[in-house]
C-alpha cells in the first residue's frame, strides 16, 4: 500500500464483474475478509443485486455500514444500470440498481461503475497518485477504462463514458457483444482470446491457460496473447491522443497477467513519441475498484 490515508478506511466493499463478484471486509486499510463468487452472466439483473447483497453480508456486512458497490455495465447519474456487451452480462437496461441496493443494504451503500471506482481507488491509493491525467484500463473478461482528468474521476450522465473497449480496433474484424463490429473488446478482451483459441480448434481452455501455453513456448497461444497485447498499445495510443492521458494503469485478470505489461509497452513503441503514455500495474493488485468504491462510499457519508 502506498498511502498513509489507508489507515482510515474501514468498511465493506462488492466489485461486481464479468467473471467474478469479490467482496472485502476492510478495516484500517486492510483487507481482513475477502470472498469470491463466480458471475452468473445469465442472471437477471435482480438476480445478481441479490447475489451483491448474499455476499455483502456474508462478509459482516450489517445495514447501516458504509459499503461501495463497483458494476461493470452502464450506470447512469439516476442510479439506472444496464448492461453493454450482453455476451458478459444478460441483456437488461434501467434497472434502479442505487434504489435497490438501498433496500437490501441500507443507506450507508453507494454505487459506481467498477471501472471508475477503480481509477479513484489508485489515484487515493495506488499508482496514479499525484498524476493529472490518468486511466484505469482493465483488460479482463472485457475492456473498460476509468479516467481522472486535474483529480476528476470523469463520469457522463447515461454512464457510457469509459467503456473504450467499444471502440474500433484496427486490427478488429467481427461483432462483439455490444452490437459494434471491429472492437478492441472483440479481439483484446479474454473472452475474445478464448473465442479465437476455440476457432483455431483449442476449445474448452481459458485465458489463464491460454497463458500457460504461451509462456510453454506453444506459438498459437503466443499468437493470440501478441494480437490481444497489439491491440491494447493502440488503444493506450488512442486514449493519449484524445485525452491527453500520460499514465495507464493496467489492471484486470489479462491486463496483470505476467509479462503482458511488457508486451503493451514493446507493441506501444510503433507509435509517435507523443502518443505513448506511461503504462504501470495495478497499485492495489485486483482491489482497485474495492478500495475505490468503499472510499467514495465513506465519503458521501460524511457530507450527507
Amino acid at each position: 500500500m502506498h498511502s498513509p490515508i489507508l489507515k482510515n478506511l474501514s468498511g465493506f466493499a462488492v466489485d461486481l464483474g464479468g467473471t467474478k463478484i469479490a467482496a472485502a471486509a476492510i478495516e484500517n486499510g486492510q483487507v481482513t475478509r475477502a470472498l469470491v463468487r463466480p458471475t452468473d452472466g445469465s442472471a437477471g439483473p435482480l438476480e445478481l443485486v441479490s447475489d451483491l447483497s448474499r455476499i455483502a453480508k456474508e462478509i459482516g456486512f450489517e445495514v447501516g455500514q458504509p459499503i461501495g458497490v463497483a458494476v461493470a455495465g452502464r450506470l447512469d447519474n439516476q442510479g439506472l444500470w444496464s448492461a453493454v456487451n450482453t455476451n458478459i452480462l444478460k441483456d437488461f437496461s434501467d434497472l434502479p440498481l442505487t434504489q435497490c441496493l438501498h433496500e437490501s443494504l441500507g443507506s450507508g451503500v453507494v454505487a459506481l461503475n467498477d471501472t471508475r471506482a477503480a481509477v479513484i481507488g489508485e489515484y487515493r491509493y495506488g499508482s496514479a497518485q499525484s498524476e493529472k491525467a490518468v486511466a484505469y484500463l482493465t483488460v479482463s473478461t472485457g475492456i473498460s477504462a476509468g479516467l481522472m482528468l486535474n483529480g476528476v474521476a470523469l463520469e457522463s450522465p447515461n454512464g457510457l463514458l469509459g467503456h473504450v473497449g467499444f471502440m474500433s480496433c484496427k486490427r478488429g474484424t467481427v461483432r462483439c457483444g455490444s452490437g459494434r463490429l471491429g472492437t478492441f473488446e472483440s479481439i483484446a478482451s479474454g473472452r475474445s482470446i478464448e473465442a479465437r483459441a476455440a476457432e483455431r480448434g483449442h476449445k474448452n481452455v481459458d485465458a489463464v491457460s491460454i497463458f500457460q501455453s504461451a509462456n510453454s513456448g506453444a506459438e498459437w497461444a503466443r499468437e493470440l496473447i501478441n494480437e490481444s497485447s497489439a491491440a491494447i498499445a493502440e488503444l493506450c495510443a488512442n486514449l493519449a491522443v484524445g485525452l491527453g492521458i500520460e499514465r495507464i494503469v493496467l489492471g484486470g485478470g489479462v491486463g496483470l497477467a505476467t509479462g503482458y505489461l511488457d508486451l503493451v509497452t514493446k507493441y506501444l513503441l510503433n507509435e509517435p513519441q507523443a502518443f505513448r503514455p506511461e503504462i504501470v500495474p495495478a497499485g492495489l493488485g485486483k482491489n482497485s475498484a474495492l478500495y475505490g468504491a468503499l472510499s467514495v462510499a465513506i465519503e458521501k457519508r460524511g457530507t450527507a
